[in-house]
């Protein structure tokens, strides 16, 4: 990430910090904003072009989205456009982000990184859903798929992201997206992800076992995604922030070939 974007991300949450109270509404407006700079280059361009009027940026976001959203997001929208990104795609996805910030403002994230966890393995475990879930197909079925599948099942801040996992440009599979949320929802939350893969369900004492000696290495509290994946054979894997702890059987005996060879 190039620093004007990087720079221009840390202001646009204090912007957001300074709105006060907001609520899933705002985060489906910001989920429909970005969706909207992602679909039209033309948008895109004007809104994060350094050297466009602000007065006129300011006309074209009131245009566009006066009509549709709160007075809040509209002033929230203008304040971003007026900040430098370093590539036009830098705009749409900060306001992803925000958006995926104020949905777990809106909900008990300890239950909401559960939901998020449970959607993303529930997709990705099922080689015909995600491939449905990530095709090219009509949105709109894509959508009323997932509402069928989480609806009954999730919270509605959870259901919000998953069907803006939809649209989303972050990734090309649907589970990734939803992967990414989580780790937005755990910074929000000032955590770190750490997805585990294991051969066989942990007991509760061995996960608070894990959780304190991961805690422990890190320095802060991790939210434990459990993946119970048969082709472990045994021991651990641990992947935390890109860094990878592989304790697993299969990756002992194969440095053990490498050594022999």
């Amino acid at each position: 990430m190039a620093s004007s974007t990087r720079a221009s991300k840390v202001i646009a949450g204090e912007k957001l910090a300074a709105l006060g109270a907001t609520n899933l509404t705002t985060a489906l407006e910001l989920f429909a904003a970005s969706n909207a700079l992602q679909q039209s280059t033309s948008l895109r361009s004007m809104l994060s072009d350094p050297s466009a009027e602000v007065a006129g940026k300011e006309q074209v976001v009131r245009q566009v989205f006066g009509a549709k959203f709160t007075e809040q997001t509209v002033g929230l929208l203008i304040e971003l456009s007026k900040l430098r990104w370093s590539a036009t795609r830098d705009l749409p996805a900060a306001l992803e982000q925000l958006g995926v910030r104020v949905a777990a403002q809106s909900a008990n994230i300890d239950q909401l990184q559960a939901e998020l966890f449970a959607i993303e393995q529930t997709a990705s475990s099922d080689h015909e859903l995600e491939l449905a879930l990530s095709s090219n197909r009509d949105s709109q079925a894509k959508r009323a798929l997932v509402s069928k599948l989480f609806a009954a099942k999730v919270s509605e801040s959870a259901l919000a992201l998953a069907l803006q996992a939809i649209d989303s440009s972050a990734y090309k599979r649907f589970a990734q997206v939803v992967g990414q949320y989580g780790v937005w929802v755990a910074e929000y939350a000032g955590e770190f992800v750490a997805r585990v893969r294991v051969a066989r369900e942990l007991s509760t004492a061995q996960l608070e076992r894990l959780e304190a000696a991961l805690n422990g290495v890190y320095g802060k509290k991790l939210q434990l995604n459990v993946d119970v994946d048969p082709t472990v054979i045994g021991g651990i894997h641990v992947a935390v922030a890109g860094e990878v702890i592989d304790a697993t059987v299969l990756t002992k005996i194969s440095n053990a070939r490498l050594q022999l060879s």
